[in-house]
């Protein structure tokens, strides 16, 4: 069995919140996640690309930094980047060797994103970074990535999210977004819902930890469109901008099909927006457009098919390949009430959906980031897109 295979039978076993798993992983290892300093993200929607962005300020100040994001689009190997550059396949075997072993005598046995996390973490190790970038998987309080003990750590926002794992109410996610806050370490809130604030609030009084809050603390703002974006910033001691995003240390930042521009002629963009909140903000930024839309079997899709309502001039229902993936008819039959058509596989849906689009016209590609990694390769492979960057 390939180190590839053996990882991805890791699957099998499933999503399991704990840390008593990736303690075990990382103690013979030598604990490496201590090694030097990390920067925690959690939160609904938007911390892979603060990932990104951070990993790309610390750069341009001159550090070398490791980042760890999931899930990945194309290749696992995008999960594990030292400045900005995929582990190699040899050094992705190498952690997998060190760490099956352990994992054989572990009962239970490591999840796939438990085996991942420890690789990760070795892997900073040994490149040596001076600051790893670390974005939790799921919730945070049991993650596999909250075994550090980060200089800051994040919260971006708070929605309806893994509900069979995270509680059904926003408070209760709050909650576990929450339990990456360590005592005394500063923690960066953007949510402005009160009542799961509040709760993170509460959190970080409760541990001591200094907070700087988006709206009290700090504003911000992006403007212009999509592609010509300036961003500011303003606190008591710090005012930026609005300062073109070239123009500053977010120069290099890259984070494959978030809201990217992957062709010209006719354009077509690719966003991951994977539920109802990610996909009213994708559809704030956009202008009239052709939307293929390809969901998971385990989200709202008509509330996700709405947010496009007042742009979409044509509707595309499709389904990305995986088990994963919700049937495109059963799409369709959730979202009476919105004229569309259904067009699957997604490759003959983006065929069509090139043939709708024009110059005036964009297509949109969204609904996952499976939808979104599928389409980036066939993209790739048949019409000349542009590898992914980092």
């Amino acid at each position: 069995m390939t180190s590839r295979e053996y990882l991805y039978g890791l699957e099998l076993h499933g999503i399991k919140l704990g840390l008593d798993n990736i303690s075990r992983l990382l103690e013979p290892a030598g604990e490496p996640q201590h090694r030097y300093p990390t920067i925690h993200i959690a939160g609904t929607n938007g911390k892979g690309s603060v990932a990104a962005m951070v990993d790309a300020m610390l750069q341009a100040a001159g550090y070398s930094t490791g980042r760890f994001t999931s899930p990945h689009l194309i290749e696992l190997s995008e999960r594990f980047l030292h400045n900005s550059t995929p582990i190699t396949a040899d050094e992705l075997d190498a952690g997998v060797a060190f760490f099956r072993p352990i994992a054989q005598g572990m009962a239970p046995p490591p999840t796939f994103f438990e085996f991942v996390t420890a690789i990760a973490f070795r892997w900073f190790g040994q490149k040596d970074v001076d600051v790893g970038v670390i974005e939790v998987g799921m919730g945070g309080r049991f993650d596999s990535t909250n075994v550090v003990l980060p200089e800051v750590c994040a919260i971006t926002n708070i929605d309806l999210e893994h509900t069979k794992y995270l509680g059904d109410t926003l408070e209760k996610i709050a909650f576990e977004k929450a339990g990456i806050i360590k005592p005394k370490i500063p923690v960066v809130v953007s949510e402005s819902n009160r009542s799961p604030r509040d709760v993170i609030l509460e959190r970080a009084r409760v541990l001591n930890s200094p907070v700087r809050l988006a709206g009290r603390d700090f504003t911000y703002g992006v403007s212009g469109p999509p592609f010509a974006q300036h961003f500011r910033y303003e606190s008591a001691t710090l005012r930026l901008g609005p300062t073109a995003f070239g123009l500053s240390g977010l120069r290099d930042a890259r984070w494959p099909c978030r809201l990217e521009r992957v062709l010209d002629r006719p354009p077509v963009i690719i966003d991951v927006a994977h539920n109802a909140a990610g996909a009213r903000k994708l559809a704030q930024e956009l202008p009239p457009c052709v939307v293929i839309l390809a969901v998971s079997s385990d989200k709202d899709a008509a509330a996700m098919a709405g947010a496009f309502a007042s742009v979409a001039r044509h509707l595309i229902l499709s389904e990305f390949s995986g088990r994963r993936a919700l049937p495109a008819h059963d799409l369709s039959s959730a979202l009476r009430g919105f004229a569309h058509q259904v067009i699957s596989p997604l490759s003959d849906a983006i065929e069509a959906g090139l043939a709708l689009a024009n110059e005036s016209l964009p297509l949109v590609i969204t609904g996952s980031i499976f939808t979104a990694g599928e389409a980036r390769s066939l993209l790739i492979q048949s019409k000349g897109a542009a590898p992914l960057r980092f």
